[in-house]
């Protein structure tokens, strides 16, 4: 029985964890995730179903519990659950980052949320060819910036990442700087216009 300990970390993580574990899982292996996060124990509960299993969950002092037989792959694939549309996959598209934080309203809720996008971004079918940051959005390119391991392996995988220079310079952060490079905006400008299509979180 494999075991994913979820307990501390944040929506995503724990159902980041999961997926990875579920695909090293043998047909008829029990897994166990525990978490203490109420949307990531719904989350995993709701992917595993997408997968077609039988989760069971329960919680107890705050603390979540789930176990799940793995299927055998083929009865998963035959399933035709969580298919991703072929013209979808096909497209190519660059993430522009302008913000450390994700969307209006509460400012530590808008920092949870980015990086929880950029940490999911990763475990996409299909991985951008290129992240852009510029104005604010370049501190997530610093070693304290808490996504810079999902940076070097968005990096690692063939993502180019690019932070604008100005940017970098007006934010004094450039020897503070974990992954990618210092680019300019011409080379943004450019890389967005040729681009399918440009996601912005």
């Amino acid at each position: 029985m494999q075991t994913v300990d979820g307990k501390g970390l944040l929506c995503p993580q724990p159902l980041i964890l999961t997926r990875k574990a579920l695909k090293n899982c043998l047909p008829g292996e029990t897994l166990k995730i525990e978490c203490d996060n109420r949307t990531a124990y719904q989350n995993i509960l709701t992917y595993l179903k997408d997968q077609s299993l039988s989760p069971e969950g329960k919680e107890s002092d705050g603390l979540f519990s789930i176990t799940v037989v793995n299927q055998p792959v083929e009865a998963v694939e035959a399933s035709g659950s969580c298919s991703i549309d072929p013209g979808i996959c096909s497209s190519s598209y660059v993430v522009v980052v302008s913000s450390d934080k994700m969307g209006e309203g509460d400012p530590q809720l808008g920092s949870i949320l980015i990086k929880g996008f950029l940490n999911a971004l990763i475990e996409q079918p299909v991985l951008p060819t290129h992240l852009l940051f510029y104005n604010v959005g370049v501190k997530l390119t610093t070693v304290d910036s808490g996504v810079s391991s999902a940076l070097l392996a968005l990096e690692e995988n063939g993502v180019e990442i690019l932070s604008c220079g100005t940017c970098v310079d007006f934010y004094d952060i450039r020897g503070k700087m974990a992954v990618g490079k210092i680019s300019n905006m011409f080379t943004l400008t450019e890389t967005m216009a040729k681009t399918g299509h440009i996601i912005k979180p």
